[in-house]
């Protein structure tokens, strides 16, 4: 045992020893009590704890080096879709890592602030096996989901159809992807346990969240040249950017810098993020056509980017200055590129474009050209015939219009023909005249060419008045037939607007089953059976995938065609397709001796919108939808070109009207569905008979009205369904006042009698009555509900009287 010397401890030892007892001044000293404090270690001094690098500079710095290799990461399909697109692979790389640069730092920042406060309650280790699952669960789950997606958009062409059945199994696929996520950090615990290196698993879980991310962003990066003209492509490349800057960002997240490297970060961290912004700034605005392949491969960058450079754009036509865009003049919306130019006026609209071809436009301002300023004048207006007279009917009770009950002489038959066929028709109007000549005094029943315009608004058509021209087709068919001033649609909702079209009877009177997007039952009388029975060939052209065979629209047509599985109908253009199939329909049908009824739905006025060569009216939510409203009317054009052409010209009435309307931001309320509101409700609607004068109708009138016009016009039997018919009305004969008009949502109910209206918010407890005199007041800013307690009354017993089920 190892014991202290005699005499006092050497000053360096003092306090070194201070378990040794003192020495007894009166005696030897004393036995410890306790081992000598040699023999016991002395107590290891605890290490200093190490400095905190809690400035705030300090942080951002490491957040702008950790954010340059996640949006360095993340901007590869970047580059890669921008080096297909035309440009360089590394211009791509530094544009997409400077546009996510940002977003992405700021993600990181947050998500360590979150970190700190998670570690401290639960710890490092189980912050990091957090960070682990949750990375893995979105590197298993995105995979599924894009799976999922791409198999209903190859079975379904509709986002209403779609959108139960993705909520549905999507949920179940994301608790299936957590689930596994679970097992797998599980048996990376017992292989860890079991002495498998950490390296191994680490790599392990990031090929298991990662290698689904790069399946997945594999067919995008080999068809990346082609997502400009495919918005779908664009979307899901986006989603598979945003997927790997979310995983990661969260792998990240959880990383603490040794001290050098903090040191470093933290000194040229925001310095190198400033420099890798400059430098894409100073590249893309020196070249822009370097933006324009970043835009055109699409993806999470190009989106941003494509926002930035619609932030520049100050004069509203579509196309910004900076970030790529092509704009050479901010201050005049005429001049940008592509724009046509006016010759003879010194100056260049289209920004040089003309002198670069088409081929170097951009492709959104290529598809956004307005109309040329040389196109053909509109056709001058039908004259007004002299005076109305009494409809006659033949002996099956059809009305028939005038001109197949009168002998017609040459001149009135070119005079008819001029004003069927617009001044752009290329067949001169003595060859358009020849069918009509053809006509006898024998009665006939007409041809019925019924047109419904999806998600069209009677306030935004230029035959209702509207400031932009937006339809001046429609606007020449009424001016040789007669315009319904105030038609309203059964709806709102595309479901109980477009069923009474085919059975006859509103959608809650109708056989049908009882899913959100209906079947209609064979138990239903059709129209096209009604007509079919009547001596009519019947045919219908659809562009939306409900109105289909499977859904029960096809019930009582000779030809039911369809155009959606060439196109989709909220993606692309589908009403040249429709109309091409009805042209092809109506040849087909040229030589026969029955009448024909046929029915085209035309929906490309539903959102999503999207632009058309040759239409522009600026920039908006309002001016897309007015040009696809232009759209649907050269469509429309395109097709009364074709009947006035044909050899059945003559004897053909036309029924053009909208199905619903469209909510703008009106009345808070974007879209149609749930408000009865005049925007969403009211429709044009315009009936031209062949030789029946020309007018307007000033009172109320329904879609519902529509079916009974059509079974009058052809002399079917119109026993049991709904409205009345409108045939004398449209043969001039009639310009009475009717009764009210009744439209219905699942929560909303309206009545509108004369120039008021009565909307009814359907509520639990108790309904909420809003009164209108659209007479005055034809934007519905004012409710007379208090004022006019009385009418209020009155219009709900109507109302009230047409909901009960004796009705």
């Amino acid at each position: 045992m190892i014991t202290a010397e005699p005499g006092p401890p050497p000053p360096s030892a003092a306090g070194a020893h201070d378990s040794v007892p003192p020495r007894s001044p009166s005696g030897p000293p004393a036995r410890p009590s306790a081992p000598p404090a040699r023999s016991v270690p002395p107590p290891a001094r605890s290490a200093p704890p190490p400095p905190r690098r809690s400035a705030w500079t300090t942080r951002l710095g490491e957040a702008c080096v950790l954010g340059l290799g996640v949006a360095s990461l993340s901007a590869v399909p970047t580059a890669l879709r921008t080096a297909r697109a035309g440009a360089s692979f590394l211009d791509g790389l530094l544009v997409g890592t400077a546009v996510l640069l940002p977003l992405v730092t700021l993600a990181i920042i947050l998500s360590r602030a979150a970190g700190r406060g998670f570690r401290g309650i639960v710890g490092a280790g189980g912050e990091r096996l957090a960070v682990l699952r949750v990375a893995l669960w979105i590197g298993v789950a995105v995979p599924v989901l894009a799976a999922l997606a791409a198999l209903l958009k190859a079975t379904t062409h509709h986002r209403g159809l779609a959108g139960a059945t993705f909520g549905v199994l999507g949920l179940a696929g994301v608790a299936a992807a957590a689930l596994l996520t679970q097992r797998l950090v599980a048996l990376g615990d017992r292989l860890a346990a079991r002495g498998v290196k950490p390296w191994i698993l680490a790599v392990a879980g990031a090929a298991i969240g990662a290698l689904p991310l790069v399946a997945a962003f594999a067919p995008l990066a080999a068809f990346a040249g082609s997502t400009a003209g495919d918005a779908g492509a664009a979307v899901r490349a986006a989603i598979v950017d945003g997927a790997i800057a979310l995983v990661a960002t969260a792998l990240v997240s959880s990383v603490d810098l040794s001290a050098a490297v903090g040191r470093v970060a933290s000194l040229a961290g925001v310095p190198l993020a400033a420099l890798v912004l400059m430098t894409a700034t100073a590249r893309v605005e020196s070249f822009p056509a370097l933006g324009q392949a970043v835009r055109a491969g699409g993806g999470l960058a190009a989106t941003l980017f494509g926002a930035l450079e619609r932030w520049t754009d100050r004069d509203g036509d579509g196309m910004g200055a900076h970030f790529g865009g092509l704009d050479c003049d901010e201050g005049d919306p005429t001049r940008y590129h592509g724009a046509p130019d006016i010759p003879g006026d010194g100056i260049d609209q289209g920004c040089g474009a003309a002198a670069q071809g088409d081929a170097s436009r951009p492709a959104r301002a290529l598809a956004a050209l307005p109309a040329p300023a040389s196109a053909p004048p509109a056709a001058p207006a039908a004259p007004a015939r002299a005076a109305a007279a009494p409809a006659t009917r033949d002996d099956r009770g059809a009305v028939v219009p005038a001109v197949l009950t009168r002998t017609t002489t040459p001149a009135d038959a070119v005079v008819a023909a001029t004003a069927a066929a617009p001044a752009t028709a290329a067949a001169p109007a003595t060859a358009a005249a020849a069918p009509a000549a053809a006509a006898t005094s024998a009665p006939a029943r007409p041809d019925i060419l019924l047109v419904t315009l999806d998600t069209v608004r009677a306030d935004h058509t230029s035959a209702y008045g509207y400031g932009r021209d937006t339809s001046p087709r429609l606007a020449q068919l009424a001016a040789r037939g007669v315009l319904f001033e105030r038609a309203y649609a059964a709806s709102s909702e595309t479901q109980r607007a477009i069923a009474p079209l085919v059975t006859g009877r509103r959608l809650n009177r109708a056989a049908r089953d009882r899913r959100a997007w209906p079947t209609l039952l064979p138990e239903n009388d059709t129209l096209a059976e009604r007509m079919k029975r009547a001596g009519y060939l019947t045919a219908a052209v659809s562009s939306f995938t409900w109105i289909s065979q499977e859904r029960g629209f096809d019930q009582g047509f000779d030809r039911f065609e369809t155009v959606y599985g060439e196109a989709h109908p909220e993606r692309e253009a589908t009403g040249h397709l429709a109309v091409k199939k009805a042209i092809e329909l109506l040849d087909g049908y040229a030589q026969r001796a029955q009448p024909v009824f046929l029915w085209l739905h035309l929906f490309d006025a539903h959102e999503r919108y999207v632009s058309h060569p040759g239409i522009r009216f600026g920039a908006g939510r309002t001016a897309a939808y007015d040009g696809e409203i232009a759209y649907v009317d050269r469509q429309l054009g395109a097709l009364l070109d074709a009947v006035a052409s044909g050899p059945r010209a003559g004897r053909t009435a036309i029924i053009v009207h909208g199905a619903q309307g469209e909510g703008l931001g009106e009345h808070a309320s974007v879209g149609h569905g749930v408000e009865l509101y005049e925007e969403a409700i009211r429709v044009p609607l315009v009936v031209a008979l062949p030789g029946a004068a020309p007018g307007r109708y000033p009172h109320p009138v329904s879609t519902i009205d529509l079916a009974p016009t059509v079974l009058d016009l052809g002399g079917a039997d119109a026993a049991a369904v709904e409205g009345g018919s409108l045939a004398t009305i449209a043969a001039g004969a009639d310009r009475a006042p009717r009764g009210p008009v009744f439209a219905r949502t699942a929560r909303r109910a309206a009545v509108v009698d004369g120039h008021l209206k009565l909307l009814v918010l359907k509520r639990k407890k108790r309904d909420r009555m809003l009164l209108f005199d659209l007479a005055s007041d034809p934007r519905e800013t004012r409710d007379l509900s208090d004022e006019r307690e009385g009418d209020v009354a009155r219009l709900r017993e109507k109302l009230s009287a047409f909901e009960s089920p004796a009705q």
